[in-house]
């Protein structure tokens, strides 16, 4: 009985050490845009998520034009938890986020001294997407931009979420694995 254990609890281990491998991606893209950006006012787009998984990594890509970048301030709200993506980035004069990759593993911080507008690329946000990592992927995604200056509006165009949570079969085997590690045996 003590092989079977250890043998659950090393496969609970290589299922949740496969990464990416046990992961299956979810990409889902707003059906609510274009959404017309206000001045001095808050606009928001949501994604609704009917499909069921613990987030592993997430990423969100944005297409927003804009005048000036700098008087945006850009968060990603889901079940209670909210991230900074940008806050009033962009330099003297940068306009839009064209395909705008928001990653944790990117290279560059979209708030690097030398990252200016238009933003086009890989960019980590200000605020670590890895905050949703261990959350329940269903239900409500909302993106929300607030134009802090008057002047300038813009176009919340089009944005997306890429998602990878586990797979059932890894999520299986690491109950199984905890089971057999918290010392649960079926009595004979």
């Amino acid at each position: 009985m003590r092989f079977k254990s250890i043998c659950l609890s090393l496969a609970a281990l290589f299922a949740i050490g496969l990464s990416n491998a046990g992961a299956a991606p979810i990409t889902i893209a707003a059906t609510d845009v274009p959404v017309p950006i206000r001045d001095l006012d808050t606009v928001s787009s949501t994604i609704s998520i009917g499909s069921h998984g613990i987030i592993f990594d997430i990423n969100a890509l944005l297409n927003i034009t804009h005048s000036w970048d700098a008087d945006l301030v850009l968060t990603l709200s889901h079940g209670g938890t909210t991230v900074l993506l940008s806050n009033r980035n962009g330099g003297s004069g940068g306009a839009n986020y064209t395909d705008t990759l928001f990653d944790d593993s990117a290279a560059v911080a979209i708030d690097a001294g030398f990252a200016y507008a238009p933003y086009s690329g890989s960019f980590r946000p200000q605020q670590a997407l890895s905050a949703f990592y261990g959350q329940e992927i269903f239900g409500d995604w909302t993106l929300s931009v607030t134009d802090m200056e008057a002047g300038d509006s813009g176009v919340i165009n089009n944005w997306s979420l890429a998602a990878e949570v586990p797979e059932p079969v890894s999520l299986a085997l690491f109950g199984l694995g905890m089971m057999s590690l918290c010392g649960i045996r079926r009595r004979t």
